[in-house]
């Protein structure tokens, strides 16, 4: 079977979830292109990067993106680019702001001139702040609770208005935590995600971890997220493009509908390596949200898929 001759971009294709879509896409046999600045990942994988062309470029220089487009034409563009990670954005927070909103604003202003380019944004569950306990529908309203999901919103926004009255077709695809990968190598990323902590403290053999506060209104006081896995979230994108050869717009969760406590991911941890965690509660996060879940009807409705509701062995075997 030969290469397809649809191309896809991927901006911000460097990082961890634009290195798994490479590999699920180029397995579909679509032509590659990656954007990337690299100032979150210092390279891209070798094995990869012979199979797509890649281009470093800063999205926030207009010339630049403007000069990217002149010439080519593209049936997708994946926007990924963005600093993300709610205390990493914080610790600039008008640099990081800056750039989402920039990159997102040049992207849509270069990058669709044929009518035929279609979008998916990956947006944050961020996006809807602190919410109650019930599974979070595309409709809840849109309160983000820190800077990082107030940029998204704005991306979104931006996407809103600049496509809506063109003839381009488009998706906002909200993430809730993804984990796990489906390449052969690991990931150097600089997110303070709540696995790669946890695994990076048994790699260097401390087992030491920190959680942020014992004492919400959940099933052992920890804060409780909705974990889909990469696999997952690749196909989501898949059957995504192919929904939008006939659809203009969609919004959709990107979740499990699960909830696991991050102090049940801890102990998973714990009986895969036979070693126990020495745990400190301490507040670090003032914005932390208590409890959140996708609500997918929406999801497997529009996609007719039915994202697998992993047990917590699933989510951890690779991380070890």
């Amino acid at each position: 079977m030969g290469k397809s001759n649809k191309k896809i971009l991927i901006t911000g294709g460097a990082g961890y979830i634009g290195h798994n879509l490479i590999s699920f896409f180029l397995s579909k046999k679509y032509r590659i292109y990656v954007i990337d600045n690299l100032s979150t990942s210092t390279s891209v994988n070798k094995n990869i990067k012979k199979n797509i062309s890649f281009f470093k470029i800063d999205l926030t220089e207009d010339n630049k993106v403007k000069f990217f487009f002149k010439n080519r034409n593209f049936d997708l563009i994946i926007h990924l680019a963005a600093f993300s990670g709610v205390e990493e954005f914080n610790s600039n927070v008008l640099k990081s702001f800056n750039n989402n909103v920039l990159a997102t604003k040049n992207l849509v202003r270069f990058g669709f001139e044929n009518k035929n380019t279609k979008l998916i944004f990956s947006s944050s569950a961020a996006v809807y702040g602190k919410v109650a306990k019930e599974k979070i529908s595309e409709t809840n309203l849109c309160k983000p609770a820190n800077y990082y999901g107030l940029s998204k919103l704005a991306c979104e926004n931006i996407i809103n208005h600049s496509l809506q009255n063109k003839r381009n077709n488009y998706a906002i695809l909200r993430y809730f935590n993804v984990v796990g990968s489906i390449v052969d190598f690991k990931i150097k990323k600089k997110i303070n995600a709540l696995f790669d902590i946890i695994s990076n403290s048994i790699i260097s053999k401390k087992y030491k971890i920190n959680i942020n506060g014992k004492n919400f209104n959940t099933k052992d006081g920890t804060p409780e997220r909705d974990f889909i896995h990469i696999k997952d979230l690749c196909t989501i994108h898949k059957k995504t493009y192919e929904h939008l050869k006939t659809n203009k717009k969609i919004v959709l969760n990107c979740g499990s509908g699960v909830r696991y406590s991050v102090l049940e991911i801890i102990k998973e941890f714990e009986k895969k390596i036979k070693q126990k965690f020495r745990i400190s509660y301490r507040r670090t996060n003032a914005d932390e949200t208590q409890t959140i879940c996708a609500n997918t009807s929406l999801l497997r409705k529009l996609l007719k898929i039915d994202i697998e509701k992993k047990k917590i062995n699933d989510l951890v075997k690779d991380y070890l």
